[in-house]
């Protein structure tokens, strides 16, 4: 696995009429994306999730504003009539105990939070969905959490929650760990991209990362020590940071691989069910997908569902969302290096979404699960790409269809869709 060339477009494959006809007779409309709409469109969706504990949504697109509220139509449905109660997005580990602060307790400002959100979450819609959070446990007595799963971060309050520990729980070896840290501990402005084109020896950073980590493993604790495990998870995330911007910066599947043992953790300690808030390149179920992101070379790694499903199996549920054509934001990784409206028209014929779209159904959810007619189950069973509409993203230098993803089919990594029609930019923040 690892970074590749640019793979050339697979030959367009003819799905022939009857899969848009079989979309259109078992497709369940969709009454609208308002969040607050009610759900009883969404009620068959909430029964194909009784046996899960980890559902992933998966957008194929980070800046379609539809495919944040429809998100958001699913997390309240899931939280308010099956029991969910975490919420997990990609966000930074350290960055998400701070929103699950305010969502249990309304501490801090929230326009000041996610004013220092990471994109593609620094959202209006992101926003509304933390407020939402934060009055539904104001009125209920069991309380929904939000988990930051991320590793691509690192913050000053997480080094000081773990000194905060070890001096309260072993003092006598907070010398030790401050010596660690301090070298480890974020010091200026745009840190990220200092250590990653400025430090040209990272391996000392890994290994005093490393150190500390063991350092607060061994401290003396009783069994069952709540405080102790959540010190030792949040020093992990700091040897994640590191370990991952050092050895695994082109993206080979470490990051995903973290952020499922994050899910892992979190639901062992809080006994929660979670909705796992991401995008279908994280959340498919897929054990080598590969994602064309020109002009950088194409990726090709196992993702973070795939390593849920091996450890949930029918416990893990995928849910993509797709699209057929809109404008989106995205091109925060790209010159000029912010976000911006860009158009996405329809994808061409052989790809996936095709017959999603010549349903002509506006918004819909789709069950891809059981027995299908021969021609639907080749269309849901061929290795056709299908768009993925990231950080990176320009189609003035390179047609809308060269970003894609592909390794796969629709029915292997979804185990439902949202479709939607349609897309409008999302509100960055």
């Amino acid at each position: 696995m690892g970074a590749g060339s640019i793979r050339p477009p697979e030959p367009a494959a003819d799905f022939g009429p009857e899969p848009a006809a079989w979309v259109r007779q078992h497709a369940l409309p969709l009454d609208s994306t308002d969040p607050a709409a009610p759900a009883t469109d969404l009620r068959p969706l909430g029964e194909a999730t009784a046996p899960a504990v980890v559902v992933g949504v998966g957008g194929s697109s980070y800046g379609g504003h539809e495919h944040f509220t429809l998100g958001e139509r699913i997390i309240r449905h899931l939280v308010e009539e099956r029991g969910f109660r975490t919420v997990a997005t990609e966000e930074d580990w350290g960055f998400g105990r701070e929103l699950d602060r305010y969502v249990l307790t309304g501490e801090g400002d929230l326009d000041a939070l996610m004013a220092t959100a990471n994109l593609p979450w620094r959202t209006a819609e992101v926003r509304d969905v933390l407020r939402w959070l934060r009055r539904y446990n104001e009125t209920h007595a069991e309380p929904v959490r939000f988990a930051g799963v991320g590793a691509f971060d690192t913050r000053p309050q997480l080094y000081d929650a773990v000194l905060a520990h070890v001096a309260k729980a072993a003092p006598a070896a907070l010398a030790e760990l401050t010596g660690h840290l301090s070298v480890l501990r974020p010091d200026r402005p745009g840190f990220v991209g200092w250590f990653i084109g400025q430090v040209a020896d990272k391996e000392p950073y890994v290994e005093h990362a490393r150190a500390a980590l063991r350092l607060v493993e061994e401290l003396p604790h009783e069994e069952g020590d709540e405080e102790h495990a959540w010190a030792v998870q949040d020093t992990r995330q700091i040897l994640y940071f590191y370990e991952h911007y050092a050895h695994h910066l082109i993206d080979d599947g470490y990051r995903d691989a973290r952020m499922a043992d994050n899910l892992r953790w979190w639901r062992e300690r809080t006994g929660s069910r979670i909705v796992y808030w991401s995008t279908t390149a994280h959340s498919a179920d897929a054990a080598q997908l590969a994602v064309a992101v020109p002009p950088r070379p194409a990726l090709t790694f196992r993702t973070t569902g795939s390593h849920l499903r091996e450890h949930y199996g029918a416990g893990y549920l995928s849910i993509g969302l797709t699209f057929d054509r809109g404008t989106v934001n995205s091109g925060w990784s790209m010159p000029p290096f912010t976000a911006r409206p860009l158009p996405a028209p329809s994808g061409p014929a052989g790809f996936a979404e095709r017959p999603l779209a010549e349903a002509g159904l506006p918004r819909y959810l789709l069950d891809l699960r059981g027995e299908v007619p021969p021609a639907v189950r080749a269309w849901l069973d061929a290795p056709a790409p299908t768009r993925i509409i990231g950080s990176i993203y320009d189609p003035e230098h390179q047609p809308a269809e060269a970003y894609r993803m592909s390794g796969g089919s629709l029915a292997g990594w979804f185990d439902l869709l949202v479709h939607c029609q349609e897309l409008t930019p999302s509100q960055v923040l």
